[in-house]
């Protein structure tokens, strides 16, 4: 009987011996990266705080000349020219959370004003990027401002 449990045991592990662990499936190609458009990229990149249309700086907060506010609560963040010759206001809404007032002036416009969703697409240092897609505007400013 112990010779019969040892043959038992002796080919078990010659078959555990034997045995070929399973073959790990072959690597499938990467996941495609998320397209992002060219308007967009060049946005990623802007550091400074202010407001951008097809990666153009509009208004552009220049520590030196401008100067910055923003509500207590929450809700608006705002910078203006020392001359008040070019301002920005953004206020988010009451109503949802990726809508938002945009009010500017510069040298070269009246006061345009906008009503429009914008998402975050970056958080980098203490600044946020907020972005509308559809109509190529983007605004970088600190976080924790709406």
């Amino acid at each position: 009987m112990v010779s019969m449990a040892a043959a038992l045991l002796a080919t078990a592990v010659l078959m555990a011996v034997e045995c070929n662990p399973p073959t790990p499936p072959e690597p499938g190609p990467p996941e495609p990266p998320e397209e992002i458009s060219e308007a967009l990229k060049a946005f990623l990149v802007k550091k400074d705080i202010g407001l951008y249309i097809a990666s153009e700086g509009i208004v552009i907060y220049d520590e030196l000349t401008f100067q910055k506010a923003w509500s207590v609560g929450g809700g608006s963040f705002r910078i203006q020219r020392d001359d008040q010759g070019a301002y920005m206001l953004i206020r988010g809404s009451s109503q949802s959370s990726s809508s938002y007032q945009i009010e500017y002036m510069n040298s070269s416009h009246a006061v345009t004003m906008m009503l429009l969703k914008l998402q975050e697409v970056q958080k980098k240092g203490s600044c946020v990027w907020l972005w509308n897609e559809t109509m190529t505007i983007g605004v970088i400013i600190p976080e924790g401002m709406l």
